[in-house]
């Protein structure tokens, strides 16, 4: 099982090396807030270049559905076999391209098979007592991820949305730690976008 994730992984890293130029697609775009959304995969799709995209979530781009609302834009994207989901608050922009697509890809993947995987022990020596990942009084419990992922190999552990989600949107977010190491206790934290390795 963990050999067969190690050649996944790199087939991944491959792949995102081959999709360099590959053309993308959206196949999917909404821009709103709460239940108020609107479909323009359209607009969005009109501003790919080639292989790439830079579009801003901006209403003078995309048609406002919730007028005096903080809206996101969220992005479905496909280069090659690889699809990946991108998103960004109002006044802000995102910028895709294949390799990024890859990049995300993987990470979901590798998301998916933590949560999936039976939790085998590699490091008895090493216990997670807490993780948490957020921003003040907005963070979510995802100990039970960081465990399977420590369980299944995995010791570098990145503070990503696409790895944990989004429990707090446009802020700036810290991924923290506590573990026991044999028999001592040992807080690690990395801000969002960083990665951490426990020992």
């Amino acid at each position: 099982m963990k050999k067969a994730m190690f050649l996944a992984a790199l087939a991944l890293v491959s792949g995102s090396m081959a999709l360099a130029g590959e053309k993308i697609e959206i196949i999917k775009a909404e821009y709103g807030a709460q239940d108020k959304w609107g479909d323009v995969t359209t607009i969005v799709q009109s501003k790919v270049t080639g292989d790439s995209l830079k579009i801003a979530a901006d209403n003078n781009i995309l048609d406002d559905p919730a007028p005096g609302l903080g809206k996101v834009l969220k992005v479905k994207a496909k280069a090659g076999d690889k699809q990946a989901d991108f998103k960004c608050n109002e006044g802000e922009s995102i910028e895709i391209n294949a390799e990024k697509i890859a990049a995300v890809a993987k990470v979901a993947a590798l998301k998916a098979a933590a949560s999936t995987a039976p939790r085998i022990k590699t490091d008895t020596r090493l216990v997670i007592i807490s993780a948490e990942y957020g921003a003040d009084d907005k963070k979510a419990d995802v100990a039970e991820k960081v465990r399977n992922m420590v369980a299944n190999g995995t010791k570098k552990i990145p503070a990503t949305n696409e790895l944990f989600g989004d429990p707090a949107e446009g802020v700036g977010k810290v991924l923290t730690i506590k573990y026991k190491l044999d028999g001592k206790e040992a807080t690690v934290s990395a801000n969002e976008n960083e990665s951490l390795d426990l020992p």
